[in-house]
């Protein structure tokens, strides 16, 4: 969840220091589609924000997660099948080796757990740094598309970027960056006047980050895939999640369900422990520290000490 990434700089929307307790609502998804307003607006904040998103490091958990899926600790097979793939994916199926590994799901869209080395890894809310067509489909590098964005809006963005500098309230504050890649800019910002690239391909859709805002549901696809993961696991590591968000809590209400263990690292309580979910371990303490301190235990036990070369930091 998000309570991982914190510690990357990338605020998260519940924590006690999270958007929601300064005030910030996250984009709606009808809003989005229905609102061409809204999406001027998204996409001026977002010429703001996006450079800093896009910038953050993996922190100590990233990379102990990853070390962890390096060892064999993290990570289950199970057989591949069409109903894993979206419409716009099913031919790689046909290319698929029949297996399928996964190692960690993830709510974040900031893709921190690959840049630590992560393999198999399923982002069930997509991936920020992509942006799709709403027409046709057409997917595209957010930084492609944010590089003719500001080349569109040149005026634009030469008269809000001092607005925001002299915006004493906002740099102490230091909530510009937004957990949906977006900024926080001054109420004197007008948006009216940001002009949206359309898609080069159809020349008619307008583009929406690949991922799913409130109010959107994730894919069938995704939930298929972790529910049999959950189904093969011996036990279920939730890290920096406060499980409010139903794409996730479903998963590990499930395990719970079939008896398998669930193990919770994440300062503050959790949907899981208000519900009264059976079969739960809780920890609440740093993530980075704690995770980084578990693969310096693991290290210690002799079948899988030879691995500590490979092992990144």
């Amino acid at each position: 969840g998000a309570g991982l990434s914190t510690e990357s700089g990338i605020p998260d929307y519940r924590g006690s220091k999270g958007s929601y307790h300064v005030g910030h609502k996250p984009i709606i998804h009808q809003m989005f589609m229905e609102s061409e307003y809204q999406r001027k607006r998204y996409w001026g904040r977002s010429m703001v924000g996006w450079s800093k998103f896009d910038t953050a490091e993996p922190n100590k958990g990233h990379y102990a997660l990853a070390n962890m899926e390096r060892m064999g600790i993290l990570g289950v097979k199970m057989e591949d099948r069409p109903d894993f793939y979206g419409e716009l994916e099913r031919d790689e199926f046909l290319f698929s080796s029949g297996q399928r590994q996964l190692a960690i799901v993830t709510q974040n869209v900031d893709s921190l757990h690959q840049r630590a080395g992560s393999k198999e890894v399923l982002q069930i809310h997509g991936a920020g740094k992509v942006v799709r067509c709403m027409d046709c489909g057409y997917r595209m590098d957010r930084n492609e598309y944010h590089h003719i964005l500001e080349a569109t809006n040149r005026d634009w963005l030469e008269e809000h970027v001092p607005l925001l500098q002299n915006d004493s309230h906002q740099k102490e504050a230091e909530t510009q960056m937004r957990p949906d890649g977006d900024a926080q800019l001054s109420q004197q910002a007008d948006y009216h006047h940001v002009h949206l690239p359309c898609c080069p391909r159809c020349q008619v859709g307008f583009f929406k980050p690949d991922v799913v805002f409130f109010g959107d549901t994730v894919p069938k696809e995704r939930v298929a895939v972790v529910q049999q993961a959950i189904e093969e696991s011996d036990g279920i590591l939730v890290v920096g999640s406060s499980l409010a968000v139903h794409s996730a809590y479903r998963h590990i209400r499930a395990a719970s369900q079939r008896g398998i263990p669930v193990a919770i690292l994440n300062v503050g309580e959790t949907r899981a422990e208000a519900e009264g979910l059976e079969g739960m371990l809780k920890i609440e303490a740093p993530i980075g520290d704690t995770l980084d301190r578990c693969v310096e235990k693991i290290l210690e036990m002799d079948d899988v000490g030879n691995v500590g070369s490979n092992l990144s930091r």
